[in-house]
């Protein structure tokens, strides 16, 4: 039986065309066309088919070095207007650390390449993943980008690297013994850079140093951060804690001694107690789950403002809805010690993102209060659509920072936005 073909989501879709945009686009290439031009006060609206719509978007975009449409600073610029998700088939570039990218393409090459399917091209350039479309099917570049960042954050929350005084020609023994660490020759060769999880990298030391309370004598390049250790163990927990004191523990591998066994009240993992308050010196987290306990900081600079205001206009898909309109504000200033380069300048931003004001947008919208007040929304880093260093940028919370243009503009349409931030959110004890 012959199969019919789909019908289209969008039959009919318009592209906002400002006036110099229109001077400089090849006009002509309309003419003979199903598109309709109009020319309203001083702009242009272009309507047609959702393929038609996209090669005049394509045409008029600017392009970067890249070939990412709308990044150049100079030129004329342009607005989809109910364009849905007619894009070029290049996507908004992904900033990743070089470590984290290693440690991806080296042990977790298998869910990587998963996401390379035939019809996405990915490649690494200066510091960036770029994404693109080898078919008309734009839709998998997409897809694809979203898969990328997900696995990249997974990875890259507990990932560490530690620097042992260790003989390298035994590096294919340690290999051997840990596979889930990434294992490598440091430049002056006279030791090894061990790159894996906390607990993969406490397992290591006490199996160099044959226990893990000697293994803070040994020097690492791991910076550490103050937190509250768990508290102490309510009695309702006493039954848990006498059935896992035969257990071992996860980080060091010995014997949990009753009295020192500790158990997390919401995962019920248990641990050495000296080795869960190492763990969290690093992180308030089960290293085995990753379970947040407590309050997560993080690096944002202090001083900044987060300003919330709502207006009746509706974003797409969000019709009958008004709009939450946030507003950020994090001035310059000199970076701390928890920053890239302390005493260094890094200047500001400002930032403006939309919500749609139903009942899930307002749940998202105090959950990222939360967030900008545990510092969490902003770091300090190099920008990844201007390439400057020391500046203020997202931290892996994504926002809507345009009201239309669909995902690959950061825009609306896009119904599961709501839910991906809100488990972005999650990652980090926020929810």
């Amino acid at each position: 039986m012959a199969r019919l073909p789909l019908p289209e989501i969008f039959p009919k879709v318009s592209l906002k065309i400002d006036q110099a945009t229109m001077e400089h686009s090849n006009v002509s290439t309309l003419k003979g066309t199903t598109v309709n031009v109009e020319h309203k006060d001083d702009y242009f609206v272009a309507t047609g088919t959702y393929k038609e719509v996209e090669n005049i978007f394509m045409q008029c975009a600017p392009h970067d070095k890249y070939g990412v449409p709308g990044q150049e600073k100079k030129g004329p610029k342009n607005h989809a207007s109910g364009l849905g998700s007619a894009q070029s088939s290049f996507f908004a570039q992904v900033e990743v650390d070089e470590t984290v990218m290693h440690y991806i393409k080296e042990k977790k090459s298998e869910e990587f390449n998963k996401i390379k399917i035939n019809a996405v091209s990915m490649e690494l350039k200066k510091g960036h993943m770029t994404f693109s479309s080898l078919t008309d099917e734009t839709i998998h570049a997409q897809f694809a980008r979203e898969h990328f960042i997900t696995l990249y954050q997974k990875t890259a929350t507990g990932l560490q690297t530690r620097t042992y005084n260790l003989d390298p020609k035994n590096m294919k023994h340690y290999s051997a013994e840990f596979p889930e660490l990434l294992i490598s020759i440091c430049k002056d060769k006279q030791g090894l850079t061990l790159t894996g999880s906390f607990i993969s990298l406490e397992r290591f030391e006490s199996f160099l140093y044959g226990s893990a309370t000697n293994s803070s004598q040994h020097q690492t390049l791991n910076k550490t951060m103050d937190c509250d250790t768990p508290s102490k163990q309510p009695v309702s927990q006493e039954k848990t804690i006498n059935k896992a004191k035969e257990e071992t523990c996860p980080i060091c591998l010995e014997t949990i001694k009753k009295l020192e066994c500790e158990v997390l009240p919401k995962c019920k993992h248990c641990f050495c107690k000296e080795c869960l308050k190492r763990a969290f010196q690093l992180k308030p987290a089960c290293p085995i789950c990753g379970e947040i306990y407590g309050d997560l900081m993080g690096t944002q600079p202090k001083g900044g403002t987060m300003t919330v205001t709502k207006d009746n206009s509706s974003l797409p898909g969000y019709e009958t809805y008004g709009t939450i309109v946030i507003k950020y504000y994090i001035p310059g200033g000199l970076q701390g010690a928890e920053h890239p380069n302390p005493g260094k300048s890094y200047q500001g931003a400002s930032r403006t993102a939309y919500l749609p004001n139903s009942t899930e947008g307002s749940k998202v919208l105090k959950l990222l209060e939360r967030a900008f007040n545990q510092r969490l929304t902003f770091t300090i880093g190099r920008s990844s659509t201007t390439g400057i260093n020391n500046v203020v940028t997202w931290n892996d919370i994504h926002h809507k920072t345009s009201r239309f243009g669909g995902p690959t503009h950061y825009g609306y349409p896009d119904p599961d936005y709501l839910k991906r931030v809100q488990e972005e959110l999650k990652v980090k004890g926020i929810y």
